[in-house]
């Protein structure tokens, strides 16, 4: 408990510090919400002209985009300090939170809270809303359920390789092209549904880079769709395993590269 109450003094302090330039934050929300407002005009102009996408009609793929803005709002939130790693090593910031007797993990993590991050969530749940408009799901105990580890593994998947992403650091020091490509770039993919796009993106989207099911494998399970050109019927229930297998994957590779790492003065 004592911990804990260090790392919510991190967070805290962490927000102040954002909160000291209040332009630059709204600044930075008002960019925020422009860009998700475009992504989905974007998205409304190619259904109002096509009807559907793959099959996917207007409130299928609003629940298809809500699920990954409400899993990346809380990444966005927790890990976004992790895409500070290669400043951490290459100036030897990360030095200071090897000395104190905390988890130099979990103060990357609590350094870097984004309070920007509650605008992804604000919009994933407006998202939310507007597709349960749309859309007939049967929500009860057992759907709010998996609803919620889905959320929760699709979190654990975007986190996941942020944490590896960020250990990435430790051996090579700069990682920004590794940042924007699985990071920023790979998001694009989950727009719109997986059936889209070829066989090797399809693979690569599910056992390389596993992202697709953040969204679009367990938005099969909540709107009954058709299964058959999935790899599998299973992996609609594959995202909490899926997200927990990546994130002890992740703790072993950062472990690796913390063993590995050199001061900037070593």
């Amino acid at each position: 408990m004592k911990e804990l109450g260090i790392y919510l003094k991190l967070v805290t302090a962490s927000i102040k510090s954002r909160m000291e330039y209040r332009a630059s934050f709204f600044v930075f929300i008002f960019t925020l919400v422009a860009y998700y407002t475009a992504q989905l005009l974007a998205i409304g102009v190619i259904i109002y002209r096509f009807k559907k996408i793959g099959g996917w009609g207007t409130g299928e793929m609003a629940f298809l985009y809500s699920l990954l803005i409400l899993s990346n709002g809380i990444v966005s939130c927790f890990f976004s300090g992790l895409l500070d790693m290669a400043n951490f090593v290459r100036e030897g910031g990360y030095d200071r939170f090897l000395i104190r007797p905390l988890s130099p993990l979990a103060q990357v993590i609590t350094y870097g809270f984004e309070l920007t991050g509650l605008a992804h969530l604000v919009l994933g749940i407006l998202t939310f809303v507007a597709a349960n408009s749309l859309i007939n799901i049967q929500w009860n105990l057992v759907t709010s359920i998996q609803f919620v580890l889905v959320i929760l593994g699709g979190s654990m998947i975007l986190a996941s390789i942020r944490i590896i992403i960020g250990a990435v650091a430790f051996f090579a020091v700069n990682n920004q092209s590794l940042i924007h490509l699985f990071v920023f770039s790979s998001r694009e993919f989950l727009l719109y549904p997986l059936n889209i796009y070829s066989n090797g993106v399809k693979f690569l989207l599910t056992f390389i880079v596993p992202i697709a099911f953040i969204n679009y494998y367990p938005a099969h399970l909540f709107l009954k769709k058709d299964t058959s050109n999935l790899f599998h019927e299973s992996f609609l229930y594959a995202t909490f395993p899926v997200g927990l297998f990546l994130l002890l994957v992740s703790l072993y590779v950062w472990k690796k590269g913390q063993d590995a790492y050199e001061s900037a003065g070593g």
